[in-house]
């Protein structure tokens, strides 16, 4: 379970989630495809090559062996490092910031400052939804950049909970005052970004339109 976010005193956690399970689709039909594919290749090889008499007899346990060897490091890959990391990732949203946790510790989590809102809204995702909710919630920070939540449970819900959140925040909600100086902004990085912090030179970038950084790896 990843752990709880460091909090300053009065501050309180009002949402804590991950992921919508939707997102390990992909793994649970590459996992369904491995386990075809290996009984199909065994079941080949056992139909097309039974040998009876030394060196083939241990070629052929080798073979087998290395159907098994390639069989286990795809399920690792692309079916347990990708569950893993759902696991570990949690969208978690407190009275004065929007926290991204992920794997790695305290070190690759991302916290920005409520204050620093400038927008936050929700892109649907490509295709039939399917009587999901989910979505990908999308805060833009300005300077500080910004946070693609993919797959967000409520995702609406979600949004609108972060507004009001950094409604209050600015407003002078409890706990708001003489408190700005006591905890920096979290360094963004390039994956947690969706507006990159702005060139003078070059012209802005909004997350919401079509030009933005690379999605987080699935």
């Amino acid at each position: 379970m990843p752990a709880r976010p460091v909090l300053q005193p009065g501050e309180r956690v009002l949402v804590a989630t991950r992921a919508h399970g939707v997102r390990l689709l992909r793994p649970f039909l590459v996992l369904l495809l491995t386990v075809f594919a290996l009984s199909l290749a065994q079941r080949a090889l056992e139909l097309r090559w039974r040998p009876v008499a030394e060196p083939w007899t241990t070629v052929h346990a080798g073979l087998d062996l290395a159907l098994l060897a390639a069989a286990g490091w795809v399920v690792l890959r692309s079916c347990l490092r990708p569950l893993l990391r759902w696991w570990r990732t949690r969208y978690v949203l407190t009275t004065r910031h929007l926290v991204l946790q992920r794997p790695g510790g305290g070190r690759q989590d991302v916290a920005l400052p409520l204050e620093r809102l400038h927008r936050v809204g929700v892109e649907r995702a490509r295709g039939p939804s399917l009587g999901r909710r989910d979505g990908r919630v999308v805060a833009d920070f300005g300077p500080l950049g910004g946070l693609r939540l993919e797959h967000a449970p409520e995702a609406h819900r979600l949004a609108e909970l972060v507004r009001r959140a950094a409604d209050e925040r600015r407003a002078g909600g409890p706990g708001s005052a003489g408190d700005a100086r006591e905890r920096r902004p979290t360094r963004v990085e390039p994956d947690a970004v969706v507006a990159p912090r702005p060139d003078p030179s070059a012209p802005s970038r909004r997350p919401w339109g079509r030009r933005t950084v690379p999605q987080e790896q699935e």
